[in-house]
This record gives structure tokens, sequence and C-alpha cells, in this order.
């Protein structure tokens, strides 16, 4: 049976999937919403009513089951609104017959029941004549029948009563978390089919996250999507892909309003680049970032700062304890200054977060620290480098400079896992190191990579002070500076 596919799409009402279904579903189509217990199914059901209620859409809701009452409530408690004048909700009951099963009755449900609810089904949907239906569940539903050809039957024959009526239909369905009792039938005769998953962390809330299977005749945004469901409904953070994002290009340099800090990348960072901060606890990585980000906000240009290992409190005392001001642009909203707790966000919500600092407020800094706060916010880790380099390619694209933290382990700096992922991507790297000499542990600051530009090769010493930071002379006098424990050069 073909489709006479509509070029038309009708709006979710969920905030981001439009965007990942390139506009929302297919008008006049049916559609398989599925997942587990507790993923969002009837929520996001809701929300597809309301948006047409919003539009001025007659909408009908087909409960299965009888839990008409309860979805009202669920709507109320979530601030969705059900105006009668375009919404009609039917409840399919399930008579208690059918529940006791095939041996406590006369006659077998798949010769009776089936059809006598098809046709009660059908006679509301002709006489509401919804633009938006929905029917949930079809699991619910499949109680009806004794057997799997019967059920095929009865969902082929209310796809036929359903095709060409003019509805956008959105069927609900609940399977598994291993998915081993997928409908396949189901969803090869459906026109578009969306999955939702809760996905279990060992520690923290449960992520959830949606796959759009297929879209018969159209193209969307394929892969794993991160939402979550808060008041009002579901939130979809779509995955964040550089290459759709680009602004013109601005050239030139930023400065710290430190001559000496500028000195050794030859005058400055480059606008729209990566810049990776490297060192120990305590080398004085994030003073070094609070001065760009102080300088670039005296400039009124607006930066956001993400501290994934401390609290905003802790980065303002500290920043002020060293005479840079930050407080006051904090206040101003100059500087965006985030707390990001990796037990809330996942990595697309935090994506989502960044690009609205990026698109809306026109933020041209942007610091993440640190990395291995924003790696521990990813359920799975193998695909570090391929989030990174999305993330920071689309930053280069939107002309941000990007100031990343990375943390290196032990007292002299071990080299971190995700410095792995992040040393080939970034354009210049800052390295920052203790060395001892003369009984005291000093820090020693370079420059060992600026991609397509000169830098000094010198490594100086580091002083940090409640003035802010010193840079002295080349220590032209020693050498193994680096692994910390340097010797008389011969």
């Amino acid at each position: 049976m073909g489709e006479n596919i509509s070029s038309e799409v009708v709006s979710t009402g969920v905030p981001g999937l439009d965007d990942i279904l390139h506009g929302g579903l297919t008008a006049g189509m049916m559609h398989l919403l599925s997942g587990g217990p507790g993923t969002g199914k009837t929520t996001f059901s809701l929300q597809f009513i309301a948006e047409g209620i919003r539009r001025g859409e007659q909408c009908l809701y087909i409960t299965v089951g009888g839990a008409g009452d309860e979805l009202v409530a669920l709507a109320k408690a979530g601030d969705i609104n059900l105006d009668p004048a375009f919404f009609a909700i039917y409840s399919a009951k399930i008579t208690e017959e059918i529940l006791q099963g095939p041996e406590q009755r006369i006659f077998h449900s798949a010769e009776m029941e089936p059809a006598a609810v098809l046709k009660d089904l059908v006679a509301k949907i002709r006489r509401v004549k919804p633009k938006r239906l929905v029917i949930d569940s079809l699991s619910d539903l499949r109680l009806l029948t004794e057997d799997y050809i019967m059920y095929r039957r009865l969902v082929l024959s209310l796809r036929q009563e359903l095709e060409g009526g003019g509805s956008t239909v959105l069927l609900t369905y609940n399977i598994n978390v291993e998915r081993t009792d997928v409908d396949m039938h189901l969803e090869t005769i459906c026109h578009g089919v969306i999955y939702l998953e809760q996905v279990v962390l060992g520690f923290g809330p449960t992520r959830r996250r949606l796959l759009v299977l297929k879209i018969r005749g159209r193209t969307y945004r394929s892969g794993w999507h991160d939402f979550r469901i808060v008041t009002g409904g579901i939130r979809v953070f779509p995955t964040l892909i550089a290459g759709e994002h680009r602004r013109p290009p601005k050239r030139g340099l930023i400065s710290s309003c430190n001559a000496q800090l500028d000195l050794l990348f030859g005058g400055g960072l480059d606008k729209g680049s990566v810049v990776a901060i490297i060192g120990s606890s305590g080398t004085g990585k994030t003073t070094v970032a609070s001065q760009y980000v102080v300088a670039a906000a005296k400039n009124a240009e607006h930066v956001a700062v993400y501290l994934f290992d401390e609290t905003e409190e802790s980065y303002r005392k500290r920043a002020e304890g060293m005479g840079l001001a930050v407080e006051e642009t904090v206040d101003k909203g100059v500087i965006a200054l985030s707390h990001v707790d990796i037990a809330e966000f996942s990595i697309g919500e935090f994506s989502a977060k960044l690009r609205q600092e990026v698109e809306e407020r026109d933020a041209r800094l942007l610091v993440i620290d640190t990395l291995s706060g924003y790696a521990n916010s990813m359920p799975d880790q193998d695909y570090l480098a391929i989030h990174l380099h999305e993330l920071l390619t689309y930053l280069s694209h939107m002309g941000v400079t990007t100031l990343l933290i990375v943390e290196q382990e032990g007292f002299f700096g071990k080299e971190p896992l995700e410095l792995k992922g992040v040393s080939y991507l970034a354009d210049t790297i800052l390295l920052l190191r203790f060395f001892e000499h003369r009984g005291e542990v000093r820090r020693a600051i370079s420059v060992v990579k600026k991609r397509g530009y000169d830098h000094e090769k010198t490594i100086r010493e580091l002083t940090i002070s409640g003035k802010g930071l010193s840079i002295g002379e080349p220590l032209v006098e020693m050498q193994g500076v680096l692994t910390g424990v340097p010797n008389l050069a011969v």
C-alpha cells in the first residue's frame, strides 16, 4: 500500500524536537512513539495535543484502559493547557472479562472484542474529525487479541480507517528496556518512529535520550539526543553539529592587559582559537584564564565561564584575592559565571546552555574549567574526543575564543587521559609547571604551541600574588625545569 507523502509538517510542541525533525511530524500521517515506562511518552503526547490546541486545531486523545482522569491531572500538574473548545478525550475501556483471560469467556475475544472496540474508536474519530489524534497506548490495545496475527489485523484495520482522514496520528507503545519486545511490524507500517529511552548511570539521576528511527520521505537529524522532563513537559537538546553553524570570522588578537603574558603568545591570543591551559593543581591555570576574562569584560565583550570543579562563590573570592575585578562585571552580566553540576547536566543540555550564550548573548570568550569535569559529565567516555571536537569546532566557527583548562595529575604533572583528545584540537597550548629551586617550589610558564604564528619559546618563572600574576625573565641558567627538578645549564 503506497503513501501519498505530504510536504506539510506539523509542529510537535516539544522544544528542540522540531529542529531534529526539520520542522516537525509529517502532516496527515501515522507516527509511532515507543519506549519503556517512565520515558515520557504520555507527556510527549500531551505536548503534541497542547500545540494543536494553541494553533486552534481540533484534537482528540484516546486512552486505552480508562486513564482519562489521570491524564487530565497530569496535564494540570505539568501546566499543560487542554482547552475543551478544541480538545476531546475518549477512554476505551478494557472490560473485566478481557482481563480475566480466554478461559473465563464464552466467546473468543478475537471474534468479538476487537471489532467492537475498533468500531467505537472509529466512530469517535469520525465524530470529532481531529487534526491531531493520539492513541495511548497500542500495547494496551493488544490485550484485546489472543494472538499476534489478530493484533496485526487490528492495527492494519485502524490504519486503513485513519488513512486519508486528515489527522496527524501519534501512537504510543510500551516496550521493555532490552527492546526484546519491539513490534517490527508496527514500526514498518508507521510513517515515522521515535524511540525514548532512560539511561541509568552509576551515580546521579536517570538520563533520558531519544532516537528518531525513521521519518519516511524526509530528512532528519539522526543519532541520540538528550532530553529532560521539566514543568511544562519535555525539552529536547539536539546533538551539536558544528558544520551547521558559522559566523563571518573576526581577525585580530585578544589582549590580557598583561604585557608580559601577551608577549609569550606573540602579542596575544588569536580570536576564534582554542587555547589549552595545561598544568597541575595550583599552578595558576584558572588565574591565567581569569586574566583574559577580566580584560575581555573591560572591553565590553560578553564572556561565559563554566565551572565544573568549583563553585561560583569560590571563583569570585579567589579572583578578587588576586586583584582581578570579577565581582562587578559578573553582577553587571558582562561575565556569565555558571557552576555545572555533572550529576544534573547531560552533555546535550550543557551544549544547549553554551549555544544560548554564544548565539543569543554573543559571547566572544568562553572558559571551560576543567576538561576533566566536562569529561565526567559524559556517560560514555569512548566518545569524548568526538563530542569535544564538535564543541570546539562549533566555537571556532562562531568566532569564539575558547580557554580550555586541563588538569594534570601529580605534583609535576602526569598526562591525563583527556589530553590525548585535546592536544591536537588546540590551536595554542600554554604549559604551567612547578619546579624546585633553592629549597622553594616555584612556578614555570611556557607556550609550547601556537598554530600558524610565531610565539616566544622561552620558559619563564610565574609569580602569583595579591596584585595578580607576574612573569619573570627567561630561566636561561637552568635546564630540566619542566621535569620539576632543574639543573644548572652547561
